[in-house]
């Protein structure tokens, strides 16, 4: 993987995180929400997996946001 996508996917797995926390969801409460396991969204906050286009549209609607939002890293921490 290089160095562009490997930063991509952890600045979307912070962003996830962000607005989780934001909205005071914990990740098991989330990964019910999409009928996933807590480890399946600490996958994506932690360990920067990648999600489909699918999953990320699940995630932003879940979170009562739109994928746009979890793409912009301007408010990345």
């Amino acid at each position: 993987m290089d160095q562009n996508q490997k930063a991509f996917r952890i600045k979307l797995g912070r962003r996830i995180e962000q607005i989780r926390t934001e909205k005071k969801i914990e990740q098991g409460e989330l990964a019910s929400m999409i009928n996933k396991d807590k480890q399946f969204i600490n996958r994506y906050e932690r360990q920067g997996a990648n999600p489909t286009a699918f999953i990320l549209i699940q995630i932003a609607d879940a979170l009562g946001t739109t994928a746009n939002d979890l793409l912009d890293f301007t408010h990345d921490k």
